[in-house]
């Protein structure tokens, strides 16, 4: 068997991989992240400070991160989409003249150089 073989040879970055996998894999799962936590390489996470606790409404109107409830949107009439259209529409042709009428401002020649008087 050659050693020179690049496919049976073991590159550095493999051992790194081999090695850190374990370890980045602490707070991945239920089994392995109790033992991260007794050996102190993952985090638990901490209970909320009492000024914390009293600053939250007890009626907080959010939707939890990771849920998969929805809640109902009001729909905006047509005639708003059609306002904000216009209004749209409106800011576009002000934005072009404003590029154009700059860009005929820059096709102006450049000033001729100063001239320096000689004594």
């Amino acid at each position: 068997m050659s050693f020179n073989n690049p496919m049976t040879r073991l590159r550095p970055w493999t051992v790194v991989l081999l090695a850190c996998g374990p370890f980045l894999a602490g707070c991945a799962g239920d089994g392995i992240k109790g033992v991260a936590e007794a050996t102190g390489l993952a985090t638990t996470p901490q209970e909320s400070k009492p000024f914390v606790k009293q600053a939250r409404r007890a009626d907080a109107d959010y939707i939890p991160v990771g849920s998969s409830v929805t809640r109902t949107a009001p729909r905006k009439p047509v005639a708003d989409f059609k306002t904000l259209e216009t209004q749209l529409e409106a800011k576009r042709l002000s934005n072009e003249a404003a590029g154009n009428q700059a860009k005929v401002l820059g096709a102006t020649p450049p000033p001729a150089p100063a001239v320096i008087p000689t004594n």
